[in-house]
């Protein structure tokens, strides 16, 4: 379920740029070698390189703001060593290895995206977030067509993690808090470029704050023109 954004994590940490210039390196070859994006394999590896691209713009701005690296890492252990151990218990059955294969299919990125929507959309009625959170995320699953999971889990899965999110409201007010699960869900998810709710829900936002004219750039270039609109009137005069 971590993916890659604890290395992501110790990117950013890393005092020294070079570690953070060899990825941003390895992305720009593979952006090179997959234009122009004709055909279905070209466009997802083309796909593929820009958002990865994208994740080293915000290893670049996370380590000019420490704070919310530390954010990022309380949710994320929040996720591993709280949310994760409950639904071996409840759902893992005799295979919780076996169960937790499904849960990987992006279910931890909707979570977070969804709830840094909701946060926005209800932040003076931060009760209704959960029940909120699991109805968009079971909608969301059927239209992308992803693998089927009980509502029960999820519903479980979102009120675990919400409780001790929603107690960082007070220490790091709803901005800040929506900025972290944004940023840890497009970090967390293992294909952003295949996942509208990540797309839309984490990256365009976080457009304004980290990303470079590069990345905004290829974005454009490989994802459907609904979205590119959306990504230009997200981006403003950035």
């Amino acid at each position: 379920m971590q993916h890659g954004w604890t290395h992501v994590l110790r990117l950013a940490r890393d005092p020294s740029p070079v570690a953070r210039q060899e990825a941003r390196g390895r992305c720009n070859g593979r952006w090179t070698k997959a234009l122009p994006p004709e055909g279905p394999q070209k466009l997802s590896k083309a796909r593929e390189a820009a958002t990865d691209t994208a994740k080293v713009d915000l290893a670049d701005w996370l380590s000019e703001n420490p704070n919310t690296i530390e954010h990022i890492q309380k949710v994320g252990d929040i996720l591993v060593d709280f949310v994760i151990k409950e639904l071996d218990e409840r759902f893992g059955g005799s295979d919780p290895q076996k169960a937790r294969k499904r849960l990987n299919d992006h279910l931890w990125c909707d979570i977070l995206a969804t709830l840094a929507e909701a946060l926005e959309k209800f932040s003076k009625v931060v009760d209704q977030i959960p029940a909120s959170v699991t109805t968009v995320i079971m909608q969301s699953r059927e239209a992308e067509r992803r693998g089927v999971l009980p509502e029960a889990l999820v519903r479980v899965a979102v009120q675990m993690a919400w409780a001790p999110i929603k107690a960082m409201i007070k220490t790091l007010g709803v901005e800040e808090l929506q900025r972290t699960c944004r940023i840890l869900a497009v970090l967390i998810c293992p294909a952003p470029e295949r996942h509208k709710a990540v797309r839309d829900g984490a990256l365009l936002p976080l457009a304004k704050e980290g990303l470079l004219e590069t990345s905004k750039e290829r974005l454009k270039q490989v994802f459907p023109a609904d979205w590119i609109h959306r990504l230009q009137e997200g981006l403003g005069d950035v």
